[in-house]
């Protein structure tokens, strides 16, 4: 089966953005092609987009080529994933060390009654994260240039907490859109930025500001884009179709569209009724983040696979996800021991889908 359109879509995830990118890295080696020559839109969400802006940045030496393969991606997760998450000191004061600092005190200073430590709740309320280095460490990888400048047409998501609507980020000028109900941006927009923007994770990273004259502000407040589109597949669907129908002056159908999705790893973390029944803002407040993420894609990968019935063993949309019953579920462990597990995973899902992965690079080069 030959397509009109050929998707690449890649979950958000944080540092497990590790897992597609070692997939896509044996694409690249079973096709012998870069992943911009396989697919007419990348689109992604977190670092998912990470990954999209990554594939199609151009060689300023050999404008026509990508700067990167799938594999400098993962080496750049390796290399570089400590440092992008790079704790803010100040962040939180432990319980501990709370506890222990008023039982010293209480021992030197008697008779002093000891007392249950008190959080700060002002460091609580700061993100986990500096930007800093994440934007050091983007600004090396992608440097100025514009995002217009993408190799492919890339589709990135973001939030605008003013304007309370996604962003998207599009390098098709002619897609460029300032709705009310949504915007499609372009336009004097830089890839580092728009790294910056969908990887903005809330209690993460802070939001990320980009300048626009489009609104009263005279900025974008942007945040990660997962929080509405962790799996932006459908999102991304649609816009290939709006996008071919605008540059072909042909309107397709869903026969005429080849997909390959790719998560980061589904969650196995359980919670148990009887841990969370009495939780209040402060439990949930992560673990809300991770189940909305989870479910979102799932919830996506379950319509898709509807829409998308494998037929007389032929595929038109293939989901590449495995389990994380080993590795970490955290999108912030970024220590070497989580990092070999989720690499590990990479490999058995290759092993788990060997088939679907050998028939989608026979389609892709067809």
């Amino acid at each position: 089966m030959t397509c009109k359109v050929r998707l690449l879509s890649i979950d958000g995830g944080g540092i497990r953005g590790i897992i597609p990118a070692i997939i896509l890295a044996q694409i690249e080696q079973r096709t012998g092609k870069r992943i911009v020559e396989l697919f007419d839109l990348i689109a992604g969400s977190s670092t998912g987009g990470l990954l999209a802006l990554g594939l199609t940045i151009p060689n300023s030496d050999r404008p026509n080529e990508p700067l990167y393969t799938a594999q400098d991606l993962v080496n750049l997760y390796r290399q570089q994933g400590r440092r992008i998450f790079t704790e803010d000191e100040h962040w939180l004061e432990t319980v501990a060390e709370k506890s222990y600092n008023q039982l010293r005190s209480s021992v030197q200073t008697p008779p002093v009654s000891l007392q249950l430590p008190e959080v700060d709740l002002n460091s609580m309320r700061a993100p986990k994260f500096i930007s800093t280095a994440k934007d050091e460490v983007f600004t090396q990888f992608l440097g100025d240039t514009p995002i217009a400048k993408a190799l492919k047409e890339v589709f990135i998501t973001s939030y605008d907490t003013e304007l309370r609507s996604p962003i998207f980020f599009t390098s098709n000028e002619q897609a460029e859109n300032i709705g009310i109900n949504f915007r499609k941006v372009c336009k004097d927009v830089s890839m580092k930025q728009v790294a910056m923007a969908t990887s903005a994770a809330p209690t993460y990273f802070a939001p990320y500001q980009v300048p626009t004259d489009t609104t009263d502000s005279g900025y974008y407040s942007l945040v990660d884009g997962g929080v509405f589109a962790n799996n932006p597949t459908t999102l991304a669907m649609i816009e290939a179709i709006i996008s071919h129908k605008r540059s072909k002056q042909e309107v397709i159908g869903l026969n005429d569209i080849l997909i390959a999705s790719f998560g980061t790893g589904a969650l196995r973390r359980i919670y148990r009724y009887q841990d969370i029944q009495r939780w209040g803002r402060l439990h949930w407040v992560n673990s809300l983040l991770n189940i909305t993420l989870d479910g979102q894609s799932e919830a996506v990968t379950c319509q898709l696979e509807q829409l998308f019935p494998e037929v007389n063993s032929v595929k038109q949309y293939y989901r590449f996800q495995g389990a994380l019953d080993e590795a970490n579920d955290d999108i912030d462990d970024t220590s070497a021991t989580n990092i070999a597990l989720l690499e590990e995973l990479a490999q058995q899902i290759i092993q788990q889908h060997e088939s679907d992965l050998n028939q989608l690079c026979e389609q892709l080069i067809a």
